[in-house]
């Protein structure tokens, strides 16, 4: 077994940094139930590297050499897994700590776009972060009983905008709270409840249940509930989809060829011609309509 071997069974025996707000239910990205089939061993652990991940890896030296520039201090890595005294299922793999402080820091590499126009990251020196964020960075706080983390998001490639999480004691003791209980379904073998009204719900069960054996099975009469839920559901979306559909036509319509359309507010539309290769359907070009928001005046 190699040292990334190593390091990825001793993290599933913990809940870690980037676990944390998948554990307490507050992650968009993995339910609680993904996370315990990772930790009990039930896939394969780790997600496949991409270009963005790879490029995520690189920035966090980048950003941790100007943050400690800007802010005139030294960084030092801590290349093992840092566990809490009394709560040692707690556990943490931290990008850098600040010499002399009790105090780290976390590299975060941002997507311009989403930075922008997300509405989740507050201004340069504040706390306002996205939730899986502040969630890692208080388990650290947690773990290591630190005063404050700072998160140091690379924007578009080449902005470097810094947050501070001070510790709170009450969240502190929720995540302890709540990484306790997920932890005990990892004991024990059982899984947490699943989180049905999670945006990848739907995509988590085809993973989980992949084929088919063919047998037919007679569902329980409460379900009829869900049934007649979904029919509804799926009325309405078609209903608010010809709404829209309605809406784009009268600023295509209105927009006829031009590539923006101003709107009073500041805002714009931009009609793109894009075009698609030939793969499993034929060649065609097609036309895209974007919205801009306004900008805000300064």
């Amino acid at each position: 077994m190699n040292s990334r071997d190593e390091w990825l069974a001793e993290r599933r025996k913990g809940v870690g940094g980037s676990d944390a707000a998948a554990a307490i239910g507050q992650s968009r990205y993995q339910t609680a139930y993904e996370l315990w089939l990772d930790k009990t061993g039930q896939t394969a652990g780790e997600r496949e590297e991409n270009e963005a991940i790879r490029f995520g890896q690189a920035m966090e030296a980048i950003a941790a050499d100007m943050f400690a520039h800007r802010m005139g201090v030294r960084l030092r890595r801590r290349n093992q897994i840092i566990r809490h005294p009394k709560y040692p299922f707690m556990a943490a793999s931290v990008d850098r700590l600040v010499e002399g402080r009790r105090e780290g820091f976390e590299a975060k590499n941002v997507n311009a776009d989403f930075f922008r126009f997300s509405g989740e990251w507050g201004d340069q020196g504040s706390d306002q972060v996205p939730v899986e964020y502040l969630c890692q960075c208080h388990h650290y706080l947690t773990v290591l009983d630190y005063d404050a983390w700072h998160l140091g998001a690379v924007v578009g490639g080449n902005r470097l905008v810094t947050y501070t999480i001070e510790r709170d004691p009450e969240f502190s003791e929720l995540l302890i709270d709540q990484e306790m209980t997920f932890w005990t379904f990892v004991e024990t073998g059982e899984p947490p409840p699943f989180d049905y009204s999670h945006r990848h719900a739907v995509e988590i069960l085809k993973r989980l249940y992949p084929g088919t054996t063919g047998e037919t099975v007679r569902l329980d009469a409460s379900l009829m509930d869900w049934h007649y839920v979904r029919i509804e559901a799926d009325e309405q979306v078609k209903s608010y989809q010809a709404v829209s559909d309605g809406a784009r036509a009268h600023l295509l319509h209105a927009m006829g060829e031009a590539a923006v359309g101003l709107l009073p507010n500041g805002g714009a539309y931009r009609r793109k011609v894009v075009h698609r290769s030939a793969y499993s359907v034929e060649d065609c070009d097609y036309t895209t309509l974007t919205y801009s928001k306004p900008r805000e005046s300064v």
